[in-house]
C-alpha cells in the first residue's frame, strides 16, 4: 500500500546528537503514525561530497584529541558558510537523486549546514509542488556556540528545543508565526514508564552486568559519544585519591580496544564495569547516580530527560557548541560541575556523591530537571512537522 506522505530528514554525524534526533523523529513517526508516513534518512554532508565526508571526519577526530581546536573550526565554518548558496553545493547530483527516488512531502534538518542551500535546491527540483522544509534544532542556547546557519528565515518552519534557542531563531530574523517550541526530540523509550515498555531489552540489564561481589556504593556512568570521544583510562587512574568506593560504569561504544584495556584495570577499592555498545541509555541513565558525560546537547538532554544529575567532562577544553549547554544548566538555576584534567575527577566525585552538601546538589539538579520542557513531548514536533 503507497504511503499517504513522505517524510525526508537530513542529518550528518558531526558528534552524535544530530543523527540521534533524525533516529528519534523516525521512531515516533512510526509510532505516532505508522504506514501513513513513509520516512528516510539522508546523511547529506557524507553521502553527498569527499570533501564534506572529510569534513565530518575532522569534526569528530578534533572531539575526540583536542576540543579546544572547535573553536577554530567552529568559526572557520560560522565565516566560511560553505552550505548557503546552492551553487557551492557539493555532489548536489546525488541529493537530487535521492528527491526523485523519494519525492518527499516534507522535509527536515537535524544539523546546523543543512538548512539553506539544501533546502533551496531541493525546492527548485520539486517545482511546481515543492515540499515543505523546516529546521528542527536541538541546541540549548543562542549564545557562542550557536552556529548562524541554523537560521533560514526562508525556511518553512523552526522547531526549537527551549525557549532560548527560539528566542535566538527570531533575533536572526525567523518569522514569529514560523517559530514552534517543541522540547527534546529523544527517542520513545525515554518518555515511557519502565513498566511500559514493550520490546523486548536488547542487552543485559545494567545490574545483570554489575559483579554480584562489589562493595556498596554509588553508581557512577562514564559516558562516550557516538564517535567514541572518551578519556576512561586517565579519569580511571585518578580514583586513588577517592577512599570511599564507587561503581563506574564505563561505556565504550563500539571502541573494543579501550573496553578490552579497562577489562584488566584494577583500581581498588572501586568496581570497572566496561560495556560495549549500548541503545537502552534511558534503562542506563535511571538506574545511576550521576553521569559523567561530555556537554553535548543529545547526551545532556537525555540526563535531564531521566532525571539523571550531570558531572561534565570537559578534559581538553571545551567546544563552542558544548559551551551552550553549560550555559544552558545555569539558566536552570544550577552551577555547572565541569571537570577539566583528569586528576579533578576523584575530588568531583567526593564533593558530588559524599560531602554533606552532596544529597543538595544531586537533589538541586533532579528537581531543576523535572521542570523543563514540562508538558512537550516528541508527540507535537511530529504534530508540527506533518501538519
Amino acid at each position: 500500500m503507497m504511503t499517504a506522505r513522505r517524510l525526508l530528514i537530513l542529518s550528518s554525524s558531526t558528534g552524535s546528537g544530530h543523527d540521534m534526533r533524525a533516529a528519534a523523529l523516525v521512531q515516533w513517526v512510526e509510532r505516532l503514525r505508522g504506514s501513513e508516513v513513509g520516512t528516510r534518512r539522508y546523511q547529506a554532508l557524507e553521502e553527498s561530497s569527499t570533501l564534506d565526508r572529510f569534513g565530518v571526519n575532522l569534526y569528530n577526530w578534533i572531539q575526540r584529541h583536542c576540543p579546544w581546536a572547535h573553536h577554530i573550526y567552529f568559526n572557520f565554518l560560522e565565516i566560511a558558510g560553505l552550505h548557503r548558496k546552492v551553487s557551492h553545493l557539493r555532489g548536489k547530483e546525488r541529493l537530487l537523486a535521492v528527491i526523485h527516488d523519494f519525492r518527499p512531502d516534507v522535509v527536515v534538518s537535524t544539523h546546523a549546514h543543512l538548512n539553506h542551500a539544501y533546502f533551496e535546491a531541493i525546492r527548485r527540483a520539486m517545482q511546481p509542488d515543492p515540499p515543505r522544509c523546516l529546521t528542527y534544532c536541538g541546541e540549548l542556547h543562542g549564545s557562542y556556540g550557536f552556529s548562524r546557519h541554523w537560521v533560514n528565515p526562508q525556511a518553512d518552519g523552526f522547531i526549537a528545543a527551549v525557549p532560548s534557542c527560539a528566542e535566538a531563531a527570531l533575533a536572526r530574523g525567523m518569522p514569529k508565526e514560523r517559530v514552534h517550541l517543541g522540547g527534546f526530540l529523544l527517542k520513545p523509550a525515554f518518555y515511557l514508564k519502565p513498566d511500559q515498555a514493550t520490546e523486548t531489552p536488547p542487552h543485559p540489564s545494567l545490574f545483570e552486568s554489575l559483579p554480584a561481589d562489589r562493595p556498596e556504593g554509588p553508581l557512577v556512568l562514564l559516558g562516550t559519544g557516538a564517535n567514541g570521544a572518551n578519556n576512561h583510562l586517565a579519569i580511571l587512574r585518578s580514583l586513588d585519591e577517592l577512599k570511599k568506593p564507587v561503581t563506574v560504569i564505563a561505556l565504550c561504544g563500539r571502541n573494543a580496544a579501550v573496553q578490552a584495556q579497562l577489562k584488566n584495570l584494577a583500581c581498588p577499592p572501586h568496581t570497572v564495569v566496561p560495556l560495549g555498545y549500548r541503545d537502552d541509555m534511558h534503562d542506563l541513565l535511571r538506574a545511576v547516580d550521576l553521569a559523567f558525560i561530555r556537554p553535548g546537547t543529545g547526551s545532556t538532554c537525555e540526563c535531564i530527560q531521566s532525571g539523571c544529575p550531570i558531572l561534565f567532562n570537559g578534559i581538553g577544553g571545551v567546544m563552542p557548541q558544548e559551551r551552550i549547554t553549560v550555559h544552558y544548566m545555569r539558566t536552570l538555576g544550577l552551577e555547572p560541575q565541569v571537570v577539566r584534567r583528569p586528576a579533578q575527577f576523584a575530588s568531583a566525585l567526593e564533593k558530588l556523591l559524599f560531602q554533606k552538601e552532596a544529597k543538595s546538589m544531586l537533589g538541586g539538579q533532579k528537581e531543576a530537571f523535572r521542570h523543563v520542557n514540562r508538558g512537550l513531548t516528541p508527540a507535537g514536533i511530529v504534530a508540527e512537522v506533518l501538519a
